[in-house]
């Protein structure tokens, strides 16, 4: 059965030869166990049988934890791209270290049960996983745990409150990123650009106004707003250019902004990494916005 992971001994024993198993269409997410390499196993099936049956009572910790609640972690802290498998152990002799599986030392820490399986708070793993990441991947952590589109989701207020209670390696990194966290940011780059925005002195931008058509009934969001200047910046992903119907509406975001009076600033992840022609574009922009 495609997606499913399989006992090793029990498919011997059901006849299956050893050769098979060790051949490329196989491969082993965890030990004693395989699936087929064309059908991957989600990570959620992955993590029960790591908790069950091959460390039993272990909490999945760290980038795990975060990728199973749905944060938007770097791809290379992904397990899909080779990141090992984290959880804690429940005794201290049973800490080790694999390519596949960390198993880190037990900690006196909140857990939760999510989906059958037992997760260190997200909270927590952040903390665990700090080392792992960068500061403004912490904040694009926080700023979509605050937000609606995570599996699961703590208002901003409670992020503080609990990041502040936190003590150990990463505490500071995460209290940190929590105070610089925001509500209503609907995309990790929207995070980034807000970031970046700060670090250069500009105010911080309204994320996801509302913009209204009053000649039709159309409605949509700015990404990132600065009303004061009627300045919009637009984020272009791959996405926006190959999705026509995105496009399209997107096409008419504009033309309803610019028949505000708005002036319209698009940004791609060339412009997070090299901002310098962005920035000159909207430092131009807010002159010409403030000499009007």
């Amino acid at each position: 059965m495609p997606g499913r992971l399989y006992s090793r001994p029990a498919l011997i024993d059901a006849g299956m030869h050893p050769r098979v198993l060790s051949s490329p269409a196989i491969v082993a997410p965890l030990p004693g166990y395989c699936a087929r390499a064309d059908a991957p196993v989600p990570l959620i099936a992955v993590a029960q049988v790591l908790q069950n049956e091959v460390r039993p009572g272990a909490v999945i910790s760290h980038t795990t934890a975060l990728e199973l609640l749905g944060l938007p972690l770097p791809q290379r802290c992904e397990w899909s791209a080779g990141e090992p498998l984290h959880c804690r152990a429940s005794s201290e002799r049973q800490r080790s270290v694999t390519s596949r599986i960390i198993v880190h030392a037990p900690r006196a820490s909140a857990a939760f049960r999510w989906k059958g399986i037992v997760l260190s708070h997200p909270l927590v793993a952040l903390q665990d996983s700090a080392q792992f990441l960068g500061d403004d991947d912490l904040v694009v952590c926080l700023d979509a745990l605050a937000g609606t589109k995570a599996e699961l989701t703590i208002p901003l207020p409670g992020i503080r409150a609990f990041s502040g209670q936190l003590r150990g390696r990463g505490a500071a990194s995460v209290r940190r990123a929590a105070e610089l966290a925001a509500e209503n940011v609907w995309s990790p780059m929207e995070t980034r650009t807000r970031l970046l925005l700060s670090r250069w002195g500009y105010p911080l931008p309204v994320a996801n106004l509302r913009i209204d058509d009053p000649d039709t009934t159309w409605f949509g969001f700015i990404d990132l707003a600065y009303p004061q200047w009627k300045i919009a910046i637009e984020y272009d992903s791959e996405g926006h250019r190959l999705d026509r119907r995105r496009w399209q509406k997107d096409l008419h975001k504009n033309e309803v902004l610019h028949g505000h009076g708005w002036t319209v600033l698009r940004i791609s992840i060339v412009d997070i990494a090299k901002p310098e022609a962005f920035l000159l574009r909207l430092a131009a922009a807010v002159s010409r916005a403030e000499a009007a």
